[in-house]
């Protein structure tokens, strides 16, 4: 088996799944590959998953386990030399595998790679960027992000990043024996750039490859639960703070973050937004 193909569910409505293995299936590879589909107690999974019976294999979960440790699961049962990490709120080209597993075959040192995503108008989407830190996180929200809205995607070249997006990411499991891709001190969040720096510190090479192409929808995962996606989010970047940055890096992240949520707590009537922010200030206090 060449590939395996991971795709978790949780939240996402019926017609965003149903779409997105809709495009894996009618995938125009000139290899074998399985899909994996992980159940993280998606609501009504039978209805969603029932028109494709037979060509995809199913693991559930009795609760939501949280993305890394859903993809981790499907990374054990996986038999593929690659494994690629889809999210199912995204809709791939017929050749997007292909693509993306004949330009890793080209790297051997390729320990990530990631397509062009694309927002469902056809629009550049921002999914890789420099290493984690301090500064290129501030850089990318300062600037990058708004800057992103003028890029044109056919422009786009082929680059070794410091991460890319884990919305569509392909690495070789043979890095990962027994299946443990992503780290499991992430619910959600951050995930794909803790693996890539991961990655990088082992010597590998992460890779942006705009000739392969993905669209995403972004966020359908995520919208139904606001507050615990803020407080996930929080959690998530603390952690990887601690785990690859130096210390400086990290109280001076917990100094922002004290000040931000303080004054949100201050100010807002809303108490979701109230108890997500109270959340995120224990946090600080590790």
């Amino acid at each position: 088996m060449k590939l395996s193909v991971i795709l978790v569910i949780s939240h996402e409505p019926a017609p965003v799944i149903q779409d997105a293995l809709r495009s894996a299936l009618a995938s125009e590879a000139s290899f074998p590959f399985e899909i994996i589909v992980v159940d993280n107690a998606a609501a009504d999974v039978e209805a969603k998953l029932k028109p494709f019976a037979g060509g995809i294999r199913v693991l559930h979960n009795g609760e939501n386990l949280g993305f890394t440790r859903a993809n981790n699961l499907g990374a054990e049962i996986a038999r593929g030399e690659y494994l690629l990490f889809l999210n199912s709120d995204t809709r791939v080209f017929p050749d997007t595998f292909s693509r993306l597993v004949g330009f890793a075959d080209g790297e051997p040192r390729a320990g990530a790679v990631g397509p062009l995503v694309l927002n469902p108008d056809g629009s550049f989407q921002l999914s890789y960027g420099a290493p984690l830190s301090l500064f290129s996180e501030f850089r990318q929200k300062a600037w990058a992000t708004p800057a992103s809205k003028k890029v044109d995607p056919a422009a786009l070249k082929t680059r070794e990043v410091g991460w890319v997006s884990g919305c569509c990411l392909l690495t070789r499991r043979g890095f990962f024996p027994g299946g443990k891709v992503f780290d499991e001190g992430i619910f959600l969040y951050f995930d794909d750039s803790e693996l890539c720096a991961r990655l990088r510190r082992e010597g590998r090479r992460v890779f942006f490859f705009p000739p392969a192409r993905i669209v995403h929808l972004g966020g359908a995962s995520v919208s139904a639960i606001p507050a615990r996606t803020a407080v996930e989010y929080r959690r998530s970047q603390l952690h990887v703070y601690r785990k690859h940055l130096p210390k400086w890096q990290l109280a001076a992240l917990k100094m922002y973050l004290s000040l931000k949520y303080r004054w949100r707590l201050f100010r807002s009537s809303d108490e979701n937004e109230s108890e997500a922010a109270a959340q995120i200030l224990e946090l600080l206090k590790k």
